[in-house]
């Protein structure tokens, strides 16, 4: 039980406690005066605190805070960052892709092979850049996989009942996970509808709706920001009070995140685990493994697909951006294949994990 939820989080408490890095920037370069003495440097944020350290900092990132004082400047209040401690996040490849997605986790599943998929589509989006949408029964695993990318690599945030402060608010991650956005208020909507937009189209900034503070930006940088989607399969919300994606949202949205339905459940069984510290302890090297090899290929994402693409796979000229996201996801496919007939078998199903939700759709609709 390596990756148990509540080992892996008192990993995290321990190795991310009072870290900071560039993604916790949320400023441009500012000038700020402070006991009369002009200070040049940036806001961050953590834990819903703000920050402020000068330029020279930057260079010593990742860092923890050695020494802080609270202060104020044009009514806003933060803690100034007076010392620092470098810290080393190694980015290396210390196993192999198809060992990291095997053990990420290595949980039964009553459908492996859509397992795997889905291991394989998540991690693909916190080292490269897709838009897309998953839908699943329950009990998939789907927020097991991404809980483990977060607690351990520190970049990724899954929001649910979205919000729209809640998603400007968390922009500076890598990878943001949408968790049912049924219960979006009507003017919401738009202001959602016009982000998923920008995202969806592959944008790379993203200007924000409201004002910018002195902690917080206007417009972000979303070049490597990956966004998935998270909801039950549509015949979940038929005769309840309740929209799914697409019942919220136009075809220009629905165009641009390739749906994906993944079947299946888990069969581990999580009861309460005893003793958490010897687990987390046992299994500290292999975190940190995972954790240097993700940045590794977050650094050196993956280039060309290794294999040829089958023929079956095919998208029209209407659902490029559908096939974009497609393709990005093959490369880590191909990357954990050890074959090319291994490759086809995995694509192939990927793409029938496509197609069947256009099925879904339809029978939906005829439902109706």
């Amino acid at each position: 039980m390596a990756f148990h939820n509540d080992a892996i989080q008192r990993f995290n408490n321990e190795l991310y406690d009072g870290i900071f890095t560039e993604e916790n920037i949320v400023s441009k370069h500012k000038a700020i005066v402070l006991d009369g003495m002009k200070l040049y440097g940036y806001f961050l944020e953590k834990n819903k605190t703000s920050y402020f350290m000068i330029s020279a900092c930057l260079e010593d990132m990742p860092f923890k805070v050695t020494e802080e004082k609270e202060m104020d400047y044009k009514g806003e209040v933060f803690n100034l960052i007076a010392g620092v401690k470098s810290i080393n996040i190694p980015a290396e490849k210390r196993m192999s892709f198809a060992d990291l997605v095997d053990i990420m986790p290595a949980f039964s599943h009553t459908k492996p092979m859509h397992f795997t998929l889905y291991k394989i589509l998540a991690i693909a989006g916190y080292c490269d850049r897709i838009n897309a949408r998953i839908s699943t029964d329950a009990g998939f695993g789907k927020d097991s996989v991404v809980g483990i990318i977060q607690q351990l690599v520190d970049s990724t945030v899954n929001i649910y009942g979205a919000t729209f402060a809640k998603l400007e608010y968390s922009l500076i991650n890598k990878l943001m996970i949408l968790n049912e956005m049924g219960n979006l208020k009507a003017e919401e909507k738009i202001s959602m509808q016009e982000f998923l937009l920008a995202t969806g189209a592959y944008f790379n900034t993203y200007t924000k709706r409201t004002r910018k503070t002195a902690t917080t930006q206007e417009q972000y940088d979303i070049s490597r920001l990956s966004l998935l989607i998270f909801y039950n399969l549509p015949e979940y919300y038929v005769g309840k009070a309740q929209e799914y994606f697409d019942q919220i949202f136009t075809k220009a949205v629905i165009h641009r995140f390739i749906p994906f339905v993944f079947e299946g459940r888990l069969t581990t069984k999580f009861e309460k685990v005893v003793d958490i510290d010897k687990i987390m302890k046992d299994n500290e090297p292999t975190y940190k493994n995972v954790i240097a090899t993700l940045n590794h290929f977050r650094q050196n994402p993956v280039g060309d697909i290794a294999y040829t693409i089958p023929d079956a796979i095919f998208f029209p000229e209407t659902l490029k951006r559908y096939e974009r996201t497609f393709n990005v996801i093959l490369k880590y496919v191909a990357e954990y294949a050890p074959t090319q007939e291994a490759f086809n078998s995995l694509s192939v199903e990927l793409y029938e994990c496509y197609k069947n939700y256009e099925g879904l759709i339809t029978k939906e609709k005829e439902m109706l």
